[in-house]
């Protein structure tokens, strides 16, 4: 199978970093589930009930651990083209949020711990670092699945797997009288995820 995006045709199977196994989407299913709640969201993003496993570190100390099944919560995924590169993002949270980002040019996938926060800047990448909105933050031992590359002209619903472990990042913790409270918190995390993404619609 082929695709063809802003000119270019790049073979699905012959992708560096990733798997493409369209029997994922049954695997996914199993994972996540729909709410009502999420409606208004419509064709925007896709948005659903989703269970994560999650070990998370703080001053290399673990203080988190989830297994699939548990700690069901909202999470919002979607994918864009940006000229010839294809984008995928999923994270828990409507909003900000934690999880990933799948960046795939010249036949190249690449696979990020993704961090936003909306209201105010709040991580950085190093200690001293000005705190920023978003952290593309990279990681080892990565895995991506998906059931295919997206058509860069029609919208379609793809479905995906990923896992990971993110090098150390900093996030604020908090301020006070506009001063903000110091030390930053040392985090890193462990993530595997079944996702589904519709294309992003502006």
């Amino acid at each position: 199978m082929t695709l063809t995006a802003c000119g270019q045709t790049t073979s699905t199977s012959n992708v560096e970093g990733l798997t493409i196994d369209p029997t994922i989407k049954k695997e996914v299913e199993k994972h996540i589930e729909t709410s009502k709640e999420y409606e208004m969201f419509g064709d925007k993003m896709q948005v659903y009930l989703n269970s994560s496993e999650i070990q998370s570190y703080e001053n290399d100390c673990l203080i988190f651990n989830s297994k699939f099944g548990e700690n069901e919560a909202p999470f919002k995924s979607f994918y864009l083209w940006s000229g010839d590169t294809l984008i995928i993002d999923g994270a828990v949270g409507i909003w900000g949020g934690i999880g990933f980002g799948i960046e795939i040019v010249n036949n190249k996938a690449r696979l990020y711990h993704m961090l936003s926060s909306d209201d105010f800047p709040s991580y950085s990448y190093n200690e001293n670092d000005s705190l920023i909105f978003r952290l593309e933050v990279p990681c080892t031992d990565t895995k991506i699945v998906l059931s295919e590359i997206p058509d860069s002209i029609k919208k379609q619903i793809i479905y995906g797997y990923v896992e990971f472990k993110s090098d150390n990042y900093f996030a604020s913790s908090g301020s006070t009288n506009g001063q903000e409270n110091l030390p930053r918190q040392k985090l890193k995390n462990n993530m595997k995820l079944y996702f589904k993404s519709g294309k992003l619609d502006f």
